[in-house]
């Protein structure tokens, strides 16, 4: 064991080192986990079957959709009445739809019925990636993008168009680093297995948290498995502003299943590759439309960046050669 000046002094004075004795704890509770999730890796590996990847938990029920002209609708922060898209009428009667023999009916008003009108003003809003999710005790409608399946596998197969382009446009405050690093962290603990694994960053009165949500994870893809009744129901009126993932010890280059599930229209998206080394690769880019594709960003426009404050040091000390 290396002797310091600490180290002597603990030892006769008999005094605990506590600084010491925390990064142990942390060490063999970083251990723990990993035995644990070595475990995992092994008992998934037993029971694997041919049907494993296809596995979808099963879906509670949804509170039954009991909209009133009192209701909120909440989408990206902002609070919207209800009766600023339907009629007391609509909402008391339901709305008329055509029937295939060409007379009108009314239909009670549901999610779908919903995200469809608010559509034309909030194009984000796209049928295959968007859940409306009910919430009785509040009588508020929140708007959802559910994230879906990510993968690394079949990478050559990417899209690329509208790839090489830059874009600088970020509407949000940028995301602290420590959000990021921490993200790393937990990528690289997974990436040890080789794992993919998934979390979101949401902005919430100012401030953003990460989160991870219930999921299934493998070598070549990470599924979010949480209904998004339960999401909401764990950051509510949030607004998810970046979906990320890993790569672990490969490159962080779009597969075709990202592009496939990376489609929502104004949603940032980034990827950590290469989580077994001691700065990560990281993508980030932002998918503008069926029509234009994505948008490559630099990390440093969605993130703050740790290196651009200069530390106080003798600069006289360096001399320029030419």
């Amino acid at each position: 064991m290396e002797i310091t000046s600490n180290t002597y002094l603990s030892e006769l004075f008999d005094i605990v080192d506590e600084v010491a004795e925390q990064q142990k704890r942390e060490r063999e509770e970083r251990e723990r986990k990993a035995e644990e999730l070595r475990k995992k890796v092994e008992l998934a590996k037993q029971a694997k079957t041919e049907n494993s990847s296809d596995t979808t938990a099963s879906k509670p029920e949804p509170e039954k959709f009991d909209v009133n002209e009192n209701t909120v609708i909440r989408h990206y922060g902002e609070s919207i009445e209800i009766t600023s898209y339907f009629t007391t009428e609509e909402l008391a009667e339901g709305l008329l739809v055509k029937k295939q023999n060409g007379e009108e009916e009314r239909k009670p008003l549901d999610g779908e019925l919903l995200r469809k009108r608010m559509e034309k003003d909030f194009p984000e809003m796209v049928k295959e990636h968007t859940e409306v999710v009910f919430l009785k005790s509040k009588n508020l409608v929140i708007i959802t993008q559910k994230a879906k399946k990510k993968g690394s596998y079949c990478m050559e197969e990417s899209l690329s168009y509208g790839s090489g382009s830059s874009f600088s446009s970020f509407p949000f405050p940028r995301i602290p680093f420590t959000v990021l690093r921490d993200f790393i962290a937990v990528a690289r603990f997974y990436g040890e297995q080789e794992l993919e694994v998934h979390a979101d960053v949401y902005l919430q009165n100012g401030e953003y948290f990460l989160d991870f949500p219930q999921q299934y994870v493998n070598k070549y893809w990470v599924q979010v498995i949480e209904s998004s009744f339960d999401i909401v129901s764990r950051v509510e009126d949030a607004v998810k502003v970046l979906e990320i993932h890993s790569h672990h010890k490969m490159q962080p280059t779009p597969s075709s299943q990202d592009d496939q599930s990376e489609r929502v229209p104004g949603r940032f998206y980034a990827i950590i590759g290469n989580t077994h080394r001691f700065l990560p690769d990281i993508t980030t880019r932002k998918f503008i439309s069926d029509e234009y594709g994505y948008r490559n960003l630099s990390p440093e426009v969605i993130f703050e960046n740790p290196f651009h404050n200069i530390p106080a040091f003798n600069d006289n000390a360096i001399e320029v050669c030419v």
